[in-house]
């Protein structure tokens, strides 16, 4: 048989040989696999998730009434100032939901201490503010010199608070407590105390399954399959294309030059 070499280029849409449409079928169905292997997967967890609450929701609302109603105990109170910090520590907070959980972590905290120690307090937290609004047009020593105040600043708070709330200073709430407090004491208003509760659910709440709750190779499962298992794939599926062009074309015989 006589080799053709003219036929080696085909039209993907359009292919009008024998060996054009078995390489149009053959990349439609890798591409096919890819597709399923993507979405197929988010499918899946969509259709397997649950909503689950994290633990700093659990404790929250287990607390939530006595602390509305002003009889929870010293370790309430901390359970329930710990629950909102979990909330205030993450980056995805929106700025319009802060002023919300500072109101609260204030009222609680200014119950917790003496007259004299809310005055002392406040003094902190005023300084606090005052630095951290000095360092964003602070340059060079001065910079340093803000950045020195500011961490002795947050230090007198934490040291201030450290006995009240049950957080050391060697904890990492002990370095997101200091800029939820407000400079003064006043209650929660109707609205926070009808706010916070659907705050807390909306931030500490996560879909999960056990495709997600799963460790293969120390990473969760879902993480590995998107980040690790689809690149081997992709690189597979191009071996496999590979070698079964190879194949096409010797049944065609087309030799690429």
């Amino acid at each position: 048989m006589e080799t053709n070499k003219k036929n080696y280029n085909f039209s993907l849409f359009k292919p009008i040989s024998p060996y054009g449409k078995q390489n149009r079928n053959l990349i439609i169905s890798l591409v096919a696999i890819w597709f399923i292997a993507i979405f197929g997967f988010q499918i899946l967890l969509l259709s397997l998730q649950k909503p689950t609450p994290e633990k700093s929701l659990l404790k929250f609302e287990s607390v939530w009434n006595n602390v509305k109603n002003g009889t929870a105990s010293e370790i309430e109170k901390q359970d329930f100032v710990k629950s909102i910090i979990s909330v205030e520590g993450k980056s995805s907070l929106k700025k319009d939901k802060k002023p919300v959980l500072d109101n609260a972590i204030s009222w609680m905290v200014y119950t917790m201490i003496s007259d004299s120690e809310k005055v002392v307090l406040s003094s902190y937290v005023a300084d606090l503010k005052d630095t951290k609004e000095k360092l964003t047009k602070a340059n060079d020593q001065d910079f340093l010199n803000l950045q020195a105040n500011l961490t002795m600043a947050k230090s007198n708070i934490n040291t201030l608070l450290d006995n009240k709330i049950g957080i050391e200073s060697t904890d990492v709430e002990a370095g997101i407590l200091p800029y939820c407090i407000n400079t003064e004491y006043r209650d929660m208003s109707e609205e926070d105390i009808a706010t916070l509760p659907q705050i807390m659910s909306l931030y500490l709440t996560h879909n999960r399954s056990f495709l997600t709750d799963t460790k293969f190779l120390g990473f969760p499962f879902h993480y590995f399959y998107t980040a690790v298992f689809l690149l081997i794939l992709f690189v597979i599926l191009c071996l496999i294309y590979s070698f079964r062009i190879q194949q096409i074309q010797k049944k065609y015989s087309i030799i690429e030059e």
